[in-house]
C-alpha cells in the first residue's frame, strides 16, 4: 500500500497545480488519475460552453480548481451544487459544463477518477456508470487504507463549506 505522496512519485497520481498566486496558500488538494490529466490537456482546451455563458469550460474548471485549492468557501445552493455525493464515498465536483467524479482520500484531498461534459453525462444518464467506475478505480489504486472518507455530508470531506 502507498500514500498519496508515494503514488504521485510513482506516476499513479498527478498532484494538480491550481495555479495559485505567490501569496496564496494551498488549503485543499486535488489529485488526478492519469486519464483525467490527459483529458484536461487534450479535450478541455477546445471545448465551448453548451450554456452560452461567457466562461469557457476551461475557464470554469480553472475557477473551480482555484476555489477548491485556495480554500475558498464552496457554496451549496438550491440552484447550483458544486459538490455532490453520489454514493459509496464517490463525489462529483462540477461546473456548468463539466463533471468530475472521484473521492476524498481524507478531508480536503480529492482524487479525480473521471471527467466528462455535463451535457453528455446528462443525455446518456452516465452518473451511475461513472460512480461505479470511480469506485472500481479507487479499489484498484494501491492506496493506504482507509482509501476514502465515508459519509455523505459535505462537511465530512471539505473545510469551509456552506449552504446558501
Amino acid at each position: 500500500m502507498a500514500t498519496l505522496i508515494e503514488l504521485v512519485s510513482s506516476g499513479a497520481l498527478v498532484k494538480l497545480d491550481a495555479d495559485l498566486a505567490h501569496d496564496e496558500q494551498e488549503w485543499r488538494c486535488i489529485y488526478l488519475l492519469p486519464n483525467v490529466k490527459k483529458w484536461l490537456e487534450k479535450e478541455l482546451p477546445s471545448l465551448v460552453s453548451s450554456w452560452n455563458i461567457a466562461e469557457s469550460p476551461r475557464e470554469q474548471v480553472g475557477v473551480l480548481f482555484w476555489e477548491f485549492c485556495s480554500g475558498e468557501r464552496l457554496i451549496h445552493s438550491i440552484q447550483f451544487k458544486s459538490l455532490n455525493h453520489l454514493g459509496d464515498g464517490i463525489w462529483e465536483l462540477k461546473t456548468a459544463d463539466i463533471r468530475i467524479f472521484g473521492w476524498f482520500q481524507q478531508k480536503d484531498h480529492f482524487i479525480a477518477a473521471d471527467i466528462d461534459l455535463a451535457q453528455r453525462v446528462k443525455e446518456h444518464d452516465l452518473y451511475k456508470g461513472y460512480s461505479v467506475q470511480a469506485k472500481r478505480r479507487r479499489d484498484q489504486l494501491n492506496l493506504d487504507e482507509p482509501k476514502c472518507v465515508v459519509g455523505d455530508n459535505p462537511y465530512d470531506v471539505i473545510s469551509d463549506f456552506d449552504t446558501a
